[in-house]
């Protein structure tokens, strides 16, 4: 019969909050605060009845005075600069550059006195470590 209420006692205090709550006083309900209305106000602009607007072009014309002169033109000059003949370009080979074998230096190598280059470029030459291995090192 004890665990009946103990159940039973919260439920009723749950209850009756929720009653009085429900029935409270209406001064005790929160209420909206107003938000105020922004309503643009109309600005009178003034506007001519009858507004005239006409475009006109600018001038365009170009006085020029010339100044009279007694000296004749030069003559015009009659010779032109002999055409100088270009020679044919001529095709040259390219030199071709050995291609080397691309290698990391302190990775091991295959024969020794073989010859590679690093990814730089720099050259690198297969020799023999103190262990009697082969990696390639920088000559």
């Amino acid at each position: 019969m004890m665990a009946r209420k103990v159940v039973w006692a919260p439920v009723a205090v749950g209850v009756g909050l929720l009653v009085l709550g429900a029935c409270g006083k209406p001064h005790a309900s929160p209420t909206p605060v107003p938000v105020p209305s922004i309503t643009p106000s109309p600005t009178k602009v003034s506007v001519p009845a009858n507004a005239s607007i006409s475009v006109r072009p600018a001038p365009t014309t170009v006085t020029t005075t010339v100044a009279a002169t007694t000296e004749p033109p030069p003559p015009p000059q009659a010779q032109q600069p002999p055409v100088q003949v270009q020679p044919e370009p001529t095709w040259v080979e390219p030199t071709h550059q050995p291609v080397h074998e691309v290698a990391l230096l302190g990775f091991p190598c295959d024969a020794e006195g073989e010859t590679a280059v690093d990814p730089a470029g720099r050259p690198l030459v297969c020799e023999k470590s103190r262990r009697g291995k082969l990696y390639w090192a920088r000559p």
